[in-house]
């Protein structure tokens, strides 16, 4: 008898970018999408969903399904269920990691520290609801300044022989100071090490807040930035797990947030329900 395959989708509708990801059996990862979220979120994300289906050759009536998550959860009038980005992210992140004990989202408008307890359950978190630096909105705007792309301000971080001190918190100010320190001659790599310290160490502040010492997986699009995780490693003083694409994470813990009776593959899950990192990370890439 051959089992039929059910399909989830989690769909994760951020302020800067939406990520739609395909899920499997409630465990493999076969497909994903991300993009612009533009004004029309709805539209969008629907867009999204049906270039997914179409390029796995899935009818729409084989999503069992479609769960959102987000700032623009709310918009998806044809998702099923809306869930949290907290929720989302706590669920993805421990499906991959499941000794991680911290989990930082760093997204275009916020960050969030999540502290796990058994089970992968949000026992206590912390986020910068007051302001906006450190954000992907934040690092955008920086970029701009210095006419460097997103992509290359990690690693032409790394790359400075000494670290410029970025002292304001705010984005127009901080970026009236990067205007100045272009105009006295520094390098673009000195600024941008001093912007991922200035934000490490807001970071860390939300950090030591929880109290814990634990593991720490990091995830969002700024995760992406290696020049601002090895700061966050100095000023933490523990080793970032970052998977390959860490932008995905609140979309597969959305899709792994979908109701389910039973798992079909036995091997997908391990004894206490959680689904088995390897099936994940094997697709994605995540090893």
């Amino acid at each position: 008898m051959v089992a039929v395959k059910r399909y989830d989708i989690g769909i994760d509708v951020g302020a800067i970018d939406t990520k739609a990801l395909l899920l499997r059996d409630g465990s493999i990862v076969t497909g994903r999408r991300v993009g612009p979220t533009t004004m029309e979120p709805e539209k969008v994300a629907r867009r999204m969903m049906e270039d997914l289906l179409r390029s796995e050759g899935i009818d729409r009536e084989a999503v069992s399904h479609i769960v959102a998550t987000g700032q623009g959860r709310r918009t998806l009038t044809f998702a099923d269920l809306a869930r949290t980005e907290i929720t989302a992210f706590a669920r993805g992140a421990h499906s991959l990691r499941p000794d991680a004990e911290l989990v930082i989202d760093i997204g275009g408008h916020g960050v969030r520290v999540m502290r796990l307890g058994e089970g992968g359950i949000v026992s206590d978190f912390r986020t910068n609801d007051k302001c906006s630096s450190g954000t992907g909105c934040f690092m955008d705007a920086m970029a701009v300044a210095l006419n460097v792309s997103v992509e290359e301000a990690g690693n032409r971080s790394l790359k400075a022989s000494s670290v410029e001190c970025i002292s304001s918190n705010c984005t127009v100010f901080a970026e009236s100071e990067v205007v100045s320190m272009i105009a006295r001659g520094k390098t673009t790599e000195e600024i941008l090490a001093g912007i991922n310290r200035m934000v490490a160490r807001r970071i860390a502040a939300l950090v030591n807040a929880t109290g814990s010492r634990g593991k720490v997986m990091v995830c969002g699009g700024v995760a992406q930035n290696k020049g601002l995780i090895k700061e966050l490693e100095d000023v933490i003083d523990r080793d970032m797990f970052v998977p390959e694409e860490p932008t995905y994470i609140g979309a597969l813990g959305a899709a792994l947030l979908a109701p389910r009776d039973v798992i079909d593959d036995p091997d997908a899950s391990s004894n206490d329900g959680v689904v088995r990192p390897s099936f994940i990370r094997r697709v994605l890439g995540w090893a």
